[in-house]
């Protein structure tokens, strides 16, 4: 199969719309649960962030085969998804409405205080491939670039979580250097926290 691996930041509107999408139809998260309406806004601001490192591969045809998108700061990154305020307004009251029990995890989420990133690490937030191509090597693909990328940007660690039950990941994880260093819930989810040293 032929396919491009671009930076984040050279997607244009239309392939982060795509991107937003098979995020939403491949990852289980609280973004996810958030709607499609937040998770095409996050890659917008993220594609554009400076600080964040991202690689997308596409096909021929331009359609998002896999993806893996970090940052030094994720909390801001999705505290400006609070902004403009009216917008977000509008997303939580279609949430409460369409799926209530998202708000009680949003606000529990909230509540969970995260573990501040090690001095000098990145971290890995999203990392996904389209069903239909998997085990092509897409997702270690995508990984070595975000890896190469932070070690590049003079990063000593990359750190992620990842729900305890997803074997596949922790194994493509394992096999790139991560380890385990904590088992932790947050709101509805059970996570490993990962971390591999550069």
């Amino acid at each position: 199969m032929s396919h491009i691996l671009l930076p984040v930041s050279q997607l244009n509107d239309q392939q982060i719309a795509k991107l937003a999408r098979l995020h939403q139809g491949v990852l289980h998260s609280l973004l996810t649960d958030l709607g499609l309406p937040i998770v095409e806004r996050y890659y917008q601001m993220a594609c554009k962030d400076s600080t964040v490192i991202g690689f997308c591969t596409l096909s021929e045809s331009g359609q998002p085969l896999g993806w893996a998108i970090g940052s030094p700061k994720p909390d801001q990154l999705n505290g400006r998804l609070r902004e403009p305020l009216l917008w977000i307004i509008s997303q939580m009251i279609r949430v409460l409405i369409t799926r209530p029990r998202v708000i009680g995890q949003l606000l529990t989420s909230m509540r969970t205080v995260s573990a501040p990133l090690p001095l000098g690490a990145i971290e890995l937030t999203y990392l996904g491939v389209e069903p239909s191509v998997r085990r092509q090597g897409i997702g270690r693909e995508v990984l070595r670039s975000f890896l190469q990328a932070a070690q590049d940007s003079k990063y000593h660690s990359v750190v992620l979580s990842v729900e305890a039950e997803n074997k596949d990941a922790i194994a493509l994880y394992t096999m790139a250097g991560f380890r385990i260093t904590e088992t932790f819930t947050e709101g509805n989810f059970h996570r490993n926290r990962m971390e591999l040293t550069l």
